[in-house]
């Protein structure tokens, strides 16, 4: 067998092993795909086996039909935008797209976005490779490509992600870039490509963008191809409807209660039951009101809560799991009431109580149904939730410790100092680093004065990474995340000579790192 012919069965075999996808056409050789095309009436699974069968049969015989060497592509496009070589910034942006640090990636890219400019030819395969792997570094990193960068992915299949409609896609979802100014991305042409044609993160990328600005043509879209995605696609692109969420998103929402994915089905309830008005909202209020009833004692009335009695055979229609698991430490009414409180709004106890969320969270703390309550409602608070977000944080006893770091993130990053340690040295004692950096995404900085703190008592930290193992892992990831202006004149701690090889690379790192950073933002 040739090599040709060996290069050509990649794209056709693939789908024989994961699935036949409706929504895009595999892609064969001509002229077997030439012949395919004449065959009208075919769908996705009868084509694909047309073609397979006929490239079977070429292997077989051994014919080489894949086509002759393409003529070199032409020259990458002058980009004036492009960091030069010679510029002090291109080896900073190259070492650090050589590292695999996702918080550098995405500050680079940022930085770079800011300044106007796009990534240096050194940098870019490794930016491409990076973006290949996270796809969620690529809003940040398309817009910086730059002419040359696009280029080069488009001779690439690792790099597809990254073609020209992928990055006005990107552009926009990142809020830089012109891609609105008449970019190919914006053209109803190229839009229509690249939703029948792309890959799925280019797919959701556009559906994002276009959702955050015509909800209503969205949901257009994601209803014309529904039956032909897989559930792990389906509750993506749902996911995305929160932005935009309206009363016209209803009936869609509504038949979805009934998709085979439970992810989709959990999605669509949660959607919906923000719509006050919506069947669904109205159907969980009508089983919840009655266990939420109100009681005279004395001159005092007081709000008592029962769980539910028995499993409503209705429930199953609005994606409410009757069946307790085994295993599972709630007990069968409390397991309802959970089930109930994991899809009510959180919003709605405040108006049907009076009482704001510190109230609520006491009254339920003392209640026989804690455990329900408390799981329900910190798997539905919403990024809307700020004010229930505070409460939880400041909930006695940690009762909520095990989810600080995602409430953590709801909240505005001047607002979440004050639930960290106070101090560098607290901050090592309390092992609650991991939580205070899970709070600050990659693209995010630490507060300035936090970070200062911080910086000053890492900077000081010799002894403590010495012994501190634990520290010496995450110091890099903590140094990362201060903000620019602490690093100024930041220096990592002296070394000594007796230093072990790993504390020695610790120390090392954290210099380096300093010293790019500082590149970046100068």
């Amino acid at each position: 067998m040739s090599a040709n012919l060996a290069n050509a069965g990649g794209d056709w075999i693939k789908p024989a092993l994961v699935g036949i996808d409706g929504a895009r056409a595999t892609p064969f050789p001509a002229p077997v795909g030439e012949w395919l095309e004449q065959l009208d009436g075919d769908d996705a699974l009868t084509r694909y086996a047309r073609g397979a069968a006929a490239m079977a049969a070429c292997r077989l015989a051994a014919v080489d039909i894949a086509p002759a060497a393409a003529e070199p592509p032409p020259a990458a496009p002058d980009d004036a935008r492009m960091i030069g070589e010679g510029e002090p910034l291109a080896p900073a942006l190259a070492a650090i797209f050589r590292g695999d640090s996702e918080r550098l990636h995405h500050e680079a890219c940022q930085r770079l976005a800011a300044l106007g400019r796009a990534l240096p030819a050194a940098a870019l395969a490794s930016a491409l490779d990076a973006g290949r792997q996270r796809a969620r570094l690529r809003p940040a990193l398309l817009p910086v490509l730059g002419e040359r960068g696009l280029w080069l992915a488009r001779l690439n299949p690792d790099w597809r992600y990254a073609d020209r409609g992928a990055a006005g896609a990107g552009e926009n979802a990142a809020g830089e870039g012109a891609a609105g100014e008449g970019g190919p991305a914006d053209s109803a042409a190229e839009i229509a490509r690249l939703w029948q044609e792309g890959s799925f993160e280019q797919r959701l990328a556009l559906f994002a963008r276009i959702r955050a600005a015509e909800p209503a043509r969205a949901r257009e879209m994601l209803q014309a191809q529904l039956g032909e995605l897989p559930a792990k696609e389906r509750a993506a692109f749902v996911a995305e409807f929160d932005a935009g969420l309206g009363a016209d998103d209803e009936a869609l929402l509504a038949g979805l209660l009934k998709d085979r994915g439970r992810e989709v089905r959990r999605l669509a309830a949660g959607l919906l039951a923000r719509l006050p008005q919506s069947a669904h909202a109205q159907r969980l209020a009508a089983w919840l009101a009655p266990l939420l009833t109100q009681e005279r004692v004395l001159l005092v009335k007081r709000w008592t809560l029962d769980a539910p009695q028995a499993a409503d055979p209705e429930w199953a229609a609005a994606a409410i799991d009757a069946a307790r698991p085994q295993h599972d430490a709630l007990g069968e009414r409390a397991w309802w009431l959970y089930q109930l409180a994991r899809q009510v709004p959180l919003r709605w106890w405040c108006e049907r109580t009076g009482m704001d969320a510190v109230a609520l969270l006491a009254w339920a703390g003392k209640s026989d149904w804690k455990q329900a309550l408390y799981r329900g409602w910190i798997e539905r608070i919403h990024r809307d939730d700020g004010d229930w977000a505070q409460a939880m944080l400041d909930a006695p006893g940690r009762a909520f410790g095990a989810h600080h770091g995602e409430l953590l993130a709801l909240l505005p990053p001047a607002q979440r100092v004050r639930h960290w340690p106070r101090s560098f040295a607290e901050l090592c004692r309390s092992g609650r680093l991991d939580e205070v950096l899970g709070s600050c995404a990659p693209g995010q900085w630490l507060p300035l004065e936090y970070s200062r703190l911080v910086g000053d008592g890492l900077q000081q930290a010799g002894d403590t990474l010495r012994q501190d193992w634990s520290l010496r892992q995450n110091a890099q990831s903590l140094l990362e995340a201060l903000h620019p202006q602490a690093l100024l004149g930041w220096q990592a701690p002296p070394r000594a000579p007796d230093d072990t090889p790993a504390l020695a690379d610790c120390l090392a790192g954290l210099e380096r790192t300093a010293q790019l950073r500082r590149l970046l933002h100068a």
